[in-house]
């Protein structure tokens, strides 16, 4: 708690000095050699918004990100030279001259004037009217989120350049696999298994509300940021990894580390386990992030929306999908014929730095990752008076205008709808496909890595299809206590989950799973 003090409390003066030094440098770059480009020879490179001519694959040019904007208009980003940019014929807007080895923020404002105070604070390179890009700083990833924004660390490699063969994979068969969904009898009594009571219980013992027993304690979780060290985090991830040792899950950490301009922080994410029978080597792998931030002066950080809700979700649907029989203890209720994996990362509030780093990690061991689907905030909604009585939630997937992503990531958001369809849960709220290619959340880093899976010829073609599922993320209906000290389950006359909404997209995203990993029948 006292590093996050200390880091809060000195963040401006730094800063500060952070910004002199750079404006300094880039000055007199040519006499003291500060920029690598500076100091050697051929043209500079250059970040650069790239508006996108119909379909990203499209653009003979090395895209680092790729964005709607405010006004909708989808755009890309762009690490080049100018001469390579004036000879791809397209309208373009030079953000930044790129020094090798600098990091990007790409953040998106969450709450209203977050853009405004940021503009006052830092140096802000571009602003699109719904999120600002900035060069990473550490201070930054404390700064920004208490602001308001929610952050996500730019791809250091392209996530799609185009050539000739990469033209022809958008029309290839990315789009052939498609998850039918038949009402389940099994699915169907998984789903009678959640009960808003539970669901309630959990995310008062995650955010703090409620004890919970660590190393043999009764304590209170009152912070999980990232680097609140063994009063904090360390006790959530401890608590997570019990609860599912404790399902019969196999459950293990998976540390990882961030260093930039010789600084480094270092965490672990938690990973359970339920082993597939027919097909263990594909994995249907669903993942929240277990951190939790706040602009509170007294470290106060319960996250119950933003995101012991995803966390909760998990935790429910691996002790569903885990359950034994009541006769024969080592068996269990339910088999599937893939591998289901429930991931709780640290570091997301960070950009994504816990999330980075598992995607990267099962990606360099090449595994099988059949579908990805993100749980961020899915506890609260609200509802206007001209609304319809049942509130929207979306499952955000890649642009439609990123073909051969947005082929990938289509059928498992429509498995999650027909999932939703099947067994009654549009009763309780409307599911929306919204593809806007969003990125600030942990689905992202598998996103980002398309690219390099695809050129490595990946035999099945998986290659991390994913998608995001949150509460209806648009401007006016967001949770208003998000990063603050008052994101509880309950505060009379100020804010107060949704719990029978919540339930149903618990149950919503476990059915997905079940399908996408295939349950089997005896």
């Amino acid at each position: 708690m006292y590093l996050i003090n200390l880091m809060k409390a000195t963040v401006m003066i730094r800063l500060r000095l952070t910004i002199l030094f750079i404006m300094l440098c880039v000055s007199v770059m040519s006499y003291l050699g500060c920029s690598g480009t500076g100091s050697s020879p051929g043209e500079p490179e250059f970040l650069a918004r790239v508006e996108v001519p119909r379909y990203l694959e499209d653009l003979d040019l090395p895209v680092y990100a790729d964005i709607e904007d405010a006004e909708g208009k989808y755009y890309a980003l762009v690490i080049a030279k100018k001469t390579q940019l004036d000879e791809a014929g397209v309208t373009y807007r030079v953000i930044d001259e790129f020094i090798p080895g600098t990091y990007y923020l790409i953040a998106l404002e969450g709450v209203e004037g977050a853009r405004k105070k940021a503009a006052e604070l830092v140096k802000v390179l571009y602003d699109d009217g719904e999120r600002i890009i900035v060069r990473y700083e550490f201070e930054l990833s404390e700064l920004l989120p208490d602001l308001g924004f929610d952050l996500k660390l730019m791809s250091q490699t392209p996530i799609y350049a185009n050539t000739d063969e990469r033209r022809a994979l958008a029309k290839s068969a990315f789009s052939s696999v498609t998850y039918p969904i038949v009402k389940n009898a099994k699915v169907e009594a998984m789903l009678k298994a959640v009960t808003e009571e539970n669901i309630k219980l959990s995310t008062e013992q995650l955010s703090g509300e409620k004890q919970v027993e660590v190393d043999g304690a009764l304590v209170n979780i009152l912070t999980r940021h990232t680097y609140s060290g063994k009063d904090g985090v360390d006790k959530a991830t401890q608590y997570v990894f019990d609860r599912l040792e404790g399902m019969g899950l196999t459950a293990s950490f998976s540390p990882w580390t961030f260093k930039y301009k010789g600084k480094s922080v270092s965490n672990r994410n938690v990973v359970g386990e339920i082993k597939g029978e027919s097909a263990p080597e594909e994995i249907v792998l669903l993942i929240a992030h277990l951190d939790s931030i706040s602009d509170a002066e007294d470290g106060i950080e319960p996250g119950a929306d933003d995101n012991a809700s995803g966390c909760v979700a998990l935790l429910t649907a691996a002790k569903i999908m885990s359950s034994r029989t009541a006769e024969l203890p080592k068996k269990r209720v339910y088999k599937f014929k893939r591998t289901i994996r429930f991931v709780f990362t640290t570091g997301e509030e960070q950009a994504l730095l816990g999330g980075i780093a598992y995607a990267e990690k099962v990606d360099k061991e090449r595994q099988k990752i059949v579908a990805v689907l993100n749980l961020d905030m899915i506890g609260y909604s609200k509802l206007k008076p001209t609304d319809p009585p049942k509130p929207k939630q979306q499952i955000k997937i890649r642009n439609h205008d990123y073909q051969t992503a947005y082929n990938k990531d289509l059928p498992i958001a429509q498995a999650y709808i027909d999932v939703v369809k099947t067994y009654g849960m549009d009763q309780v709220f409307e599911a929306v496909i919204v593809d806007d290619g969003e990125a600030n959340s942990d689905h992202s880093p598998f996103w980002d890595l398309m690219q390099t899976c695809i050129d490595r010829g990946d035999p099945q073609n998986l290659c991390y299809p994913a998608a995001w599922i949150i509460e209806y993320a648009e401007k006016g209906y967001l949770n208003p206590k998000m990063h603050t000290r008052n994101d509880k389950v309950n505060i009379p006359e100020i804010h107060s989950m949704n719990l029978p909404y919540y339930a149903a997209v618990v149950k919503a995203a476990m059915g997905t799973a079940a399908h996408l990993a295939e349950i089997v029948m005896d």
